[in-house]
């Protein structure tokens, strides 16, 4: 029974802790109105499903698959994106 609860628990991370390959929905974005202006101008905004195409060493840019477009953003916007991870 504790198995079963446990699969059921939602895994959100950031996008910035996303492994590259995981894909999920994202949830919301904890920022001011520059950034969500400019996540919503890439296709970022909650409701929208990404996947993690890769990332750069030591909290470089990610990259990201959002509606079949490669969208490369900086580790502290990623780090300000929630997303629910499919299971």
């Amino acid at each position: 029974m504790k198995e079963e609860k446990e699969e059921k628990k939602e895994k959100i991370v950031t996008a910035a802790g996303m492994i590259a390959g995981q894909s999920g929905a994202v949830l919301s974005v904890d920022g001011g109105h520059t950034l969500l202006g400019r996540l919503e101008a890439l296709g970022i905004r909650p409701g929208k499903r990404l996947r993690k195409v890769n990332s750069s060493f030591m909290q470089g840019p990610a990259v990201f698959d959002v509606e079949g477009c490669s969208i490369a953003i900086g580790f502290g916007m990623a780090n300000r994106i929630q997303v629910k991870i499919d299971s």
